[in-house]
């Protein structure tokens, strides 16, 4: 139907509809900043380059990954709710932008309106490690043990209100046991500390614990996710153990700021779940400890807010603090 023949109102809104078609097109054209709230060279980094990398070749765009460690995430967050929703500033997003809401009363942002969900890159599984000569061989035994100690069993994390501590916290509270959370600067020096014999059990993350898995150096007692990890297939789920709907994971997303442009939206989804199901991307994942992801939409929007109340629930209930 000629245009002249159309109301007046959608007759106005053709060309403004066409105009907005260039402007789409020329941000995807621009350079892409996917700011990183961690140090080079952790697993969310190298996560998010592999995928990043093969992402770029797909969209023909320009992808730099910007560190900006520290301050618990929230001075990268900030950046990123600050930035303009044009395609040039994203978010790869931690499992702690949704924790820190439950431990922090002064945050500058709100991410559940501040920022848009695109897509869930990865889950970042972990696993629960003992010694080999530790007296659990089970999650049960654990619990067990844990229940009939005259003190608690110390277990240890990378830190404070990081997911390996609550995810530790969660164990406890389901199993109604008594457990003493030693908090470490980084995974390295608790695992030290588990294969000295100076600290029991450990809520370790995949990466950190593999290879001293597969040396028999430690003995792995559960994985935490809902389902088996393909780099550990043998080994059971907390789940699986008699603790159904423990299902713990840390993740990262990929986010922008408030108002990202739906096309750009469904044009960066598209992409980077493409990258992710590129196999050579999925097995260089596999190394990092991390199971390919790609929830869009109103799904990662739902497993985001569950993961908040979830981690808000356990805060509150475990008496969480943060210095």
């Amino acid at each position: 139907m000629p245009v002249q023949h159309l109301p007046r109102r959608v007759a106005l809104a053709l060309p403004l509809a066409a105009g907005l078609a260039p402007v789409v097109r020329a941000q995807a054209a621009r350079a892409t900043t996917i700011v990183v709230p961690f140090a080079a060279g952790g697993g969310v980094d190298l996560a998010t380059r592999t995928i990043a990398e093969r992402a770029s070749a797909i969209l023909g765009r320009r992808i730099v990954i910007e560190n900006r460690g520290g301050g618990s995430t929230i001075p990268a967050t900030q950046a990123v709710v600050r930035a303009a929703p044009d395609g040039a500033t994203l978010f790869a997003a931690p499992t702690t932008m949704v924790i820190n809401p439950a431990v922090r009363d002064d945050l500058p942002y709100d991410w559940a309106t501040d920022l848009t969900p695109i897509i869930l890159f990865t889950r970042l599984p972990f696993v629960v490690v003992t010694r080999p000569d530790f007296p659990a061989a089970t999650m049960q035994d654990l619990a067990r043990a844990a229940r009939a100690a005259a003190q608690p069993i110390a277990f240890g994390s990378g830190g404070t209100a990081t997911v390996a501590h609550l995810a530790g916290e969660f164990f406890a509270l389901r199993a109604e046991a008594r457990m003493l959370h030693v908090p470490y600067r980084g995974e390295a020096p608790a695992l030290a500390d588990v294969l000295g014999g100076n600290l029991g059990v450990m809520f370790s993350s995949l990466a950190a614990a593999s290879g001293q898995i597969r040396s028999g150096a430690l003995k792995p007692l559960a994985v935490t996710t809902g389902a088996r990890v393909s780099s550990l297939p043998d080994v059971p789920t907390v789940a699986e153990q008699g603790f159904p709907g423990y299902d713990v994971s840390a993740w990262v997303a990929l986010a922008g700021p408030r108002g990202l442009a739906a096309p750009l939206v469904a044009e960066f989804a598209g992409a980077f779940g493409e990258a992710l199901r590129d196999p050579a991307v999925r097995e260089r994942l596999a190394t990092l400890g991390a199971e390919p992801a790609g929830e869009t939409g109103e799904g990662l929007v739902a497993f985001m807010r569950r993961d908040a109340g979830l981690w808000a629930d356990v805060i509150r209930r475990a008496g969480v603090r943060v210095e």
